[in-house]
């Protein structure tokens, strides 16, 4: 109002004030209908009062005409602060969307998008919070000048975490009626009514006026995570175009944060601790020996990468990795690959005739960044060793954009010598594509498979049957993961798997030990004659597909019935384990000499294998 009666104001000086006096109209929340409505009341106000004033006619339509020019200029003035605010949020949405598209992990979605939505003007400061296991609020992420410092007090109780139980007085803030609600809910003013006061101190330190909580919600509108967000203006997130923002913002990331693995609940300060470590190069490498199970010698050996935390805790990757994002997912595989070509070095030195190559997990991008490539060649190149000692792990992940780039990639990768690996065959659909589509020197079958021989012994050892001989079929050889006591080594060297890895062959282990362990190993099995009923299940199933094969010919089928099977070479060591057993192995001989597919067979087939199994499980728990 100064400026409009001041009579040395230039219109660039009025205007530029205008300006920011609109900005601030527009950071309060005052819709531009209001503005223009308070004008018109303001005008008319000025009329009145003119013409109770002692001026001439023309004095008077002089000063009017000035006024009205200023008024005029205001208006525009704000106009232009409203339109700077929509090409604001849409340039936020913007690039929000182009974080969504770019960004292919839960780490780089919320370090890069909270940092978008906390340099918007008037955002001080944004959280993300998920329920941990006891359904506890943990900030992960955070953003805006003030987001670290509020997120830290949060995690320190100098103000109470966010709830969702009704119970509490921090339960009925805006985040907890808003995981309730699955509806924003917004706060217009921190220091009024009673929902921020467990806030308020702490909120008014960083200068927060006003808050909003827009839930996060699933494909059945459940909430299952709350971005929270903090403004030094009050009323700023009751402005029209900030609640249609607000939407926009809730839907885009729920979908986003949905769409990428949904990993375990890791606290913000928690994350940046193993940043840290990442940063400070405190990675050590542990190798898990790869044992050929026809031979029984050392074939190779996975780098397996821990983080070492404050006074030597060793931090295993499932803590971790799902902290990173991409930038942090390069520095761990270039500081674990030049440990691998430091240990590798190491071991030739002490072993000249060793022909030992080393398996390393290959992040999903890793065959369409040229900077994992360079790496790979550079530090190869650095040690002076071949690139034959290296094969390079793919983690499971969904298809890569650039097809034809993998594809060249894996070409020259393999051109140079080196040896893809396919991890986690079996563990879905798409795996099984994959081994089709990409060319690969090797899979693994997923362990996931292997440890469910303790609840279902038939169903995974049929699956590691068939999967072994798919991919054979393609010469592709398999390595079995999780093989982790004698029984399921055994059943893995008599279903043909070519390479066996797991805790009953050795847990991981530093550097200097693989060379001793390797010199004290041998491979605790007679394929001819099991020493576990696992073993000898595999056995059985490997005998029952036999027969199969040889329904169409009674007589061969007869013959083959009557020469001793594995179980029998089972029972030669374990038939007072279990009296009842070679009776019933006896019995379905005989209903097998009636057909593979008749009736009795199938029953006593069933009641073989689930004794089988009964028996197997006994032998684990001595």
């Amino acid at each position: 109002m100064y400026l409009l009666l001041s009579p040395g104001a230039t219109p660039q000086e009025h205007y530029k004030r205008a300006l920011h006096v609109g900005w601030v109209h527009e950071l309060l929340g005052v819709s531009l209908p209001m503005l223009m409505e308070a004008y018109h009341l303001y005008q008319q106000r000025i009329k009145r009062y003119l013409g109770s004033t002692g001026l001439d006619t023309q004095q008077r339509e002089l000063l009017c005409n000035a006024l009205h020019q200023r008024l005029q200029l205001d208006i525009e003035a704000q106009i232009a602060s409203h339109a700077r605010c929509d090409v604001e949020i849409v340039s936020l949405l913007a690039a929000l969307e182009k974080t969504i598209q770019e960004t292919s992990n839960l780490a780089d979605l919320l370090r890069h998008g909270l940092q978008i939505l906390g340099s918007f003007s008037g955002i001080s400061a944004c959280l993300f919070s998920r329920p941990d296991a006891h359904g506890v609020m943990q900030i992960e992420a955070d953003g805006g000048q003030e987001g670290r410092l509020y997120a830290e007090a949060l995690q320190s109780r100098r103000a109470p975490p966010f709830e969702i139980q009704t119970a509490t007085e921090a339960g009925n803030g805006p985040a907890g009626r808003a995981w309730r609600t699955g509806q924003i809910q917004v706060n217009n003013s921190f220091s009024q009514g009673d929902a921020m006061r467990p806030w308020r101190i702490e909120g008014e330190k960083r200068g927060f006026r006003s808050a909003a909580a827009v839930p996060l919600l699933d494909e059945s509108r459940q909430t299952f995570a709350i971005l929270s967000l903090y403004s030094g203006w009050p009323g700023f997130f009751s402005a029209v175009t900030r609640e249609a923002m607000l939407r926009y913002i809730q839907h885009a990331m729920s979908h986003a944060v949905l769409y990428r693995e949904q990993s375990t609940v890791i606290p913000a300060d928690v994350r940046r601790t193993y940043q840290q470590c990442l940063e400070d190069g405190a990675v050590q490498m542990l190798y898990q020996p790869i044992v050929d199970l026809r031979t029984g010698k050392l074939d190779s050996v996975e780098a397996l990468a821990r983080l070492r935390g404050a006074q030597g805790r060793i931090i295993a990757p499932a803590a971790f990795l799902p902290a990173f994002g991409n930038a942090a997912w390069l520095r761990l595989f270039q500081l674990g690959l030049d440990q691998v070509c430091r240990d590798t070095r190491t071991w030739y030195e002490q072993e000249p005739h060793l022909n030992l190559a080393v398996a390393l997990n290959l992040p999903p991008d890793g065959l369409t960044q040229d900077a994992y490539r360079d790496s790979i060649f550079e530090t190869l190149l650095r040690w002076e060793l071949p690139a034959s000692i290296l094969q390079l792990e793919m983690l499971e992940a969904k298809e890569s954009l650039d097809l034809a780039k993998r594809d060249a990639r894996i070409a020259e990768f393999q051109q140079a010598g080196l040896r893809i690996v396919q991890d986690d065959l079996g563990s879905g659909h798409s795996s099984l594509l994959r081994m089709d589509r990409v060319p690969c020197d090797r899979v693994k079958i997923d362990q996931a498979l292997v440890r469910s021989t303790l609840n279902r012994p038939v169903r995974a050892l049929e699956f590691i049957y068939h999967l072994t001989l798919l991919a054979q079929d393609f010469g592709i050889p398999v390595t079995v993961e999780g093989l982790e006591d004698d029984g399921l080594i055994e059943a893995a060297v008599i279903l043909g798997a070519d390479h066996g890895q797991g805790y009953g062959i050795a847990r991981p282990m530093p550097a200097q030990d693989v060379m001793s362990w390797n010199r004290a190993w041998t491979l605790p099995v007679n394929p001819e004659r099991p020493r576990t009923a696992l073993g000898a299940l595999a056995g059985y199933l490997l005998w029952d597909h036999k027969l199969g094969l040889l329904t169409d010919w009674p007589d061969l089928a007869a013959n083959f019935i009557k020469k001793p099977s594995l179980v029998h070479n089972y029972l030669d060591r374990h038939e007072k384990s279990d009296p009842n057993l070679p009776a019933m192995l006896e019995r379905t001989q005989i209903v097998a000499l009636q057909g593979h597919r008749s009736r009795q067979y199938a029953h006593m087939r069933k009641e073989l294998i689930e004794r089988l199994g009964e028996i197997w499980l006994k032998e684990r728990k001595f």
